[in-house]
């Protein structure tokens, strides 16, 4: 067997990943003009999922902040982010705090088209 240098390695690799970048952004064009693909994030923002047609999952990311969560949670976020792409669920509504009780003018929930 032929001895590698740790420089013809890293040149492998680097071949390698960018490969693996350019059939990433391959995939992602070809997905994109499939049409149908639906990108959701978790209500706070710490998991992106991506799923294309016939809910092939193609992207999760995660923020540095996700990272601090405890792994149970996180697998929660994920699977909670991942199902609502897959059904197009709505995301649960961030906790509000009850308005005051002078301010009954508008509901809470009032959308205003401009």
């Amino acid at each position: 067997m032929a001895e590698v240098s740790n420089p013809q390695l890293i040149e492998e690799m680097r071949w390698q990943l960018r490969e693996i970048e350019a059939r990433k952004a391959e995939n992602a064009k070809a997905l994109a003009a499939a049409g149908g693909v639906t990108e959701v994030t978790s209500p706070e923002g710490t998991v992106t999922v991506t799923v294309g047609p016939g809910g092939v999952i193609g992207e999760v990311r995660l923020t540095e902040k996700a990272m601090a969560s405890s792994a149970s949670a996180l697998g929660e976020v994920i699977t909670a982010t991942i199902r609502r792409a897959l059904t197009g669920e709505p995301a649960p509504r961030p906790n509000r705090p009850a308005p005051a009780e002078d301010d009954h003018d508008e509901p809470a929930d009032t959308v205003f088209d401009l």
